[in-house]
């Protein structure tokens, strides 16, 4: 069992599936977890507070994943985002890039791959699983 985090991580993907799996797979590594199954219903939730990441879904029925960054950017939100699709074509990659996030993962990605991002993303984070 890994050491508990004090870190968040918070999951919007509108599949089900993938919100469950990411859930139960971050629970397990020790971090705690919000999850949303739409940009919109995450924006009404309370902002996170302390150290958070945002693992988002690029493709998601109305407000998409880089309409939230954008958003957040705007408001003066600032919440490291990593960007994660299902879509591997040069319009996809294109968008990711444009959003500027934290790192980009393509669906499906491993375990390792998945807390490197999230490293990436919580650099004052001493506890984080390896």
């Amino acid at each position: 069992m890994c050491k508990k985090s004090t870190a968040t991580v918070i999951v919007v993907d509108d599949d089900a599936s993938v919100r469950r799996a990411l859930r139960t797979q971050l629970q397990i590594l020790g971090f705690n977890v919000s999850d949303f199954r739409s940009a919109e219903e995450f924006l009404i939730s309370e902002f996170p507070t302390g150290d958070a990441c945002l693992l988002l879904d690029v493709y998601m029925p109305g407000m998409s994943g880089v309409e939230l960054c954008r958003s957040l950017v705007a408001s003066g939100r600032h919440l490291p985002t990593i960007l994660i699709s299902g879509r591997d074509d040069r319009q996809t990659r294109q968008m990711m890039r444009d959003a500027n996030p934290i790192a980009s993962l393509l669906k499906p990605f491993d375990e390792k791959t998945l807390l490197r991002a999230i490293r990436k993303a919580l650099p004052n984070q001493s506890n984080l699983p390896h």
